[in-house]
């Protein structure tokens, strides 16, 4: 049970390890990159301008208080002393609301003073505008929409915090065959012009980033502190992790030399400490190298030629030292030997013992 749990325990390391191990470089690199863009986008976006006031007037109903669509005779309409049916009018209730559905408030001295804050109804005449309901306490006792001329109503300039709003029917007469238009009126700093739909919008509060960057310089101070430390500390963990795997992979290594019968079965001392070093910085993918060279002269010659200067591992791009790997090193470690003519050639026990080393890690499943 034992060495079942000894052999799963290093594959939990295989891809994530041996990819940050082979990339530390690269992800180190990302990670600062990544960080710097965050600091941009960070005080980019705290420096934004303020969000602008936005100001909605909603059309939810339109009901025709009369439809009375075929003339009947000697039936009589008449609505303050007009009659409705014979000079071919109708009577129409919008019911409708005031919202700010932008992220600030607006203020009394938004207003301008000079002009009339309301709206008009182009087509028709109205007859009553009377408040249904306020978003608040304040709205339901200071909005009061009032007909001021008789295609105009007038509200008060009062405060509409974010948000919030207030409800009013308008009871409107006109020819049946003119559809009324209703226009917004007045002027509201920092609101190019007030929205009219007859769809009604969602009300929001202050936006995401309104949340997230608000506050004045000193808030924005003590954020950007936060925000360095916590990309230190996200820092400092990834180094931790890439540490603790080197650590680990080292122990696990050590630990398999230690435990090998090959190893133990070769009886130069330099060949024991060569395959260790191979194996301790490199893992299976520097023996499998180490192999791949013993096995061409040509590579051999050239590594002895070069004098060790560079060793790649074929399609990996993997490089190894030179200091314990290069042609002359492996002439040292006796690995290899010059034999006349035929130049430089590999022990063939020796590729024997690597071979049998490999087995027996792949045996045992191991991903270092």
């Amino acid at each position: 049970m034992a060495a079942v749990s000894e052999s799963r325990f290093p594959a939990l390391f295989n891809k994530a390890g041996r990819w940050v191990k082979d990339h530390r470089s690269g992800s180190f690199a990302a990670l600062t990159f990544a960080v710097s863009v965050s600091l941009a986008l960070f005080f980019g976006l705290s420096g934004l301008s303020e969000a602008e006031p936005k100001l909605t007037y909603e059309i939810l109903r339109e009901t025709d208080v009369l439809d009375v669509r075929t003339p009947v005779e000697d039936l009589q309409i008449t609505f303050q002393n007009e009659d409705i049916q014979g000079e071919n009018l109708n009577l129409r209730i919008y019911a409708m609301r005031i919202v700010n559905n932008g992220e600030v408030d607006i203020l009394q001295t938004q207003y301008d003073q000079d002009e009339i804050w309301g709206l008009q109804v182009i087509g028709g005449r109205v007859i009553e505008a009377r408040l249904i309901e306020g978003g608040s306490g304040y709205l339901s006792t200071k909005a009061n929409p009032r007909v001021v001329r008789e295609d105009i109503v007038e509200f008060e300039k009062a405060i509409i915090e974010k948000g919030k709003f207030f409800s009013f029917n308008m009871l409107v007469v006109h020819p049946k065959d003119v559809t009324p238009e209703i226009i917004p009126l007045g002027k509201i700093a920092g609101i190019e012009g007030i929205t009219l739909t007859r769809v009604p919008v969602k009300v929001e509060g202050p936006g995401f980033l309104s949340d997230l960057f608000g506050g004045g310089w000193a808030v924005q101070l003590v954020r950007a502190v936060l925000f360095v430390m916590s990309a230190a500390v996200v820092l400092g963990l990834f180094a931790a992790a890439v540490l603790s795997y080197s650590f680990l992979t080292s122990a696990i290594r050590r630990r398999r030399i230690r435990r090998s019968v090959v190893m133990k079965s070769l009886s130069s001392q330099k060949q024991r400490d060569l395959l260790s070093e191979v194996y301790l910085h490199h893992g299976m993918a520097g023996l499998n190298d180490l192999r791949e060279k013993l096995g061409s002269s040509e590579r051999l010659e050239l590594e002895a030629a070069t004098l060790g200067t560079v060793v790649l591992a074929g399609e990996s791009e993997f490089r190894i030292l030179p200091a314990y790997y290069s042609a002359s090193s492996l002439e040292e470690a006796e690995v290899l030997a010059r034999d006349g003519d035929a130049g430089l050639g590999a022990d063939p026990a020796f590729q024997e013992r690597l071979d049998l080393f490999l087995q027996e890690l792949s045996n045992n499943r191991q991903v270092f």
